[in-house]
């Protein structure tokens, strides 16, 4: 195989990694509002989604600068928590038992850094249970290194699982180079992308009580001296601060220089879920005020909770469009059906009638028979003219069965028309010119062998 052959293959491969990449996981219904005046934010990058029964029933509400390449800091805990629930499940490993211990190399991982820990000391053995609980409720990076290296063998195994799973949800702006959250050439994210992570996460059962606790007490199994006790590090989750928020469900926070005060985190209230990303927040707003990342959050939860509704926009049995029908008796055309209910996020104010609706069908016309519950196109809804929330496919509410009489007579129409015929035909005229000219040339013959005969007996 030469080098330009080598070359456009593995482009291809590459192309084709990426189209199933962005295949596994669409983020939902794409329809963004904007703030109003009296309301403002301070974070550099930000998203707002409201979250459906599935995530193809999620909304973005509000973006800012949402897939901008951003510093994860402590966020990365949401990935690193993924990947060990699913190595634990995979490995059917027992967390009450199974346990890890805290070495001098863990530590030299993050020396220096400043990071928090839980005050681990070396030799000192604990559960996997403990371990990822104090990984997750305030990043103690000790737990985390003895996390990785227990479940993985290595950081440098456990950090290529949390990337490939990032490749495989379709995390299109993420990396990641530790499972500590410092700082990192290769180590970033979007808010978007963190978005992905927490709803990829969110289908393990025991992923949110990872993050709901306000607090967790740990114990050594061996080596140690006394419990661990970490509070969270989400102030929001916790009602001895004045940032405490009763609708947060669970979340996390994220700090480094570079990455500024980072929020993630879910809210419920009312039969109504949203989750908030705020990336990039100062150390104090314009009227010298802290926790910048607890009061954007905030701010926009109330935005999302007091202006938004979650509507049924488009009924499973409501008529869409007729699609025409040949070879029916007694039926020129079918009506279309949207293949479920469609319901998103939207405004209060949205009146359902206003949604624009855009009809794509696999074709102008069908030939019966028509099977009920069979997809024919999709109906695409909008918002205004450019703001798509969603898209759902058509299907034919009834079935229509054949006429054999048409079907005959349009098999025999398709045959007089088709080049079959017309070549028979040309086929048949040659032969019957061919049979003339033979017979004339036969007769003639016949002509003038009678006239030497008459000749011979003159």
């Amino acid at each position: 195989m030469n080098r330009t052959k080598k070359i456009r293959i593995s482009a291809l491969m590459l192309i084709l990694a990426l189209l199933l990449a962005l295949c596994g996981a669409p983020l939902g219904a794409a329809a963004s509002y904007e703030l109003p005046a009296d309301v403002s934010i301070n974070a550099q990058a930000a998203l707002v989604v409201g979250l459906g029964p599935t995530q193809a029933d999620d909304t973005v509400l509000y973006e800012r600068d949402a897939d901008a390449m951003k510093s994860p800091a402590a966020l990365i805990k949401f990935m690193v928590a993924a990947v060990s629930i699913q190595m634990i499940r995979d490995k059917d490993i027992d967390i009450d038992t199974a346990t890890g211990t805290y070495t001098v190399e863990s530590f030299n991982r993050f020396a220096g850094t400043g990071l928090t820990d839980a005050n681990m000391k070396f030799g000192e053995t604990w559960t996997i249970r403990d371990l990822l609980s104090m990984s997750s409720i305030r990043t103690a990076a000790d737990a985390c290194m003895t996390l990785a290296v227990t479940l993985a063998g290595s950081e440098e195994q456990f950090v290529a699982e949390m990337n490939a799973t990032a490749q495989k949800i379709g995390c299109e702006n993420t990396s990641f180079a530790n499972v500590t959250g410092i700082d990192h050439i290769n180590q970033y994210t979007s808010a978007r992308d963190i978005y992905r992570i927490m709803r990829y996460a969110m289908d393990f059962p025991e992923f949110e009580s990872l993050f709901a606790a306000s607090q967790y007490t740990a114990t050594p199994v061996s080596g140690g001296d006394g419990d661990c006790s970490l509070p969270s590090s989400n102030d929001m989750l916790r009602q001895s601060t004045k940032y405490y928020y009763e609708p947060l469900a669970f979340g996390t926070t994220g700090y480094t220089d570079s990455a500024g005060r980072c929020l993630a985190s879910v809210a419920r209230d009312s039969g109504y879920e949203y989750l908030v990303v705020v990336l990039g927040c100062p150390e104090q707003n314009s009227e010298g005020e802290s926790g910048v990342h607890f009061r954007d959050s905030k701010t926009l939860y109330r935005w999302a909770f007091n202006n938004f509704t979650y509507k049924t926009l488009l009924s499973k049995n409501e008529p869409v469009t007729q699609l025409p029908v040949r070879l029916a008796w007694n039926r020129d055309s079918v009506t279309l059906v949207p293949e479920t209910n469609f319901s998103a996020t939207v405004a209060n104010d949205l009146d359902p009638s206003t949604i624009l609706k855009k009809e794509t069908l696999t074709a102008d016309m069908v030939d019966a028979p028509v099977t009920k519950g069979e997809v024919y196109g999709k109906v695409e809804l909008f918002i205004n003219v450019d703001q798509k929330i969603g898209e759902v496919n058509l299907i034919a509410s009834e079935s229509v069965e054949r006429s054999q009489i048409l079907s005959l007579w349009a098999d025999v129409q398709k045959f007089l028309t088709s080049p079959w015929f017309y070549g028979g035909l040309a086929l048949l005229g040659v032969l019957l010119v061919g049979y003339i000219i033979l017979n004339i040339v036969h007769n003639r013959r016949r002509r003038r062998n009678r006239m030497k005969k008459v000749k011979k007996y003159r």
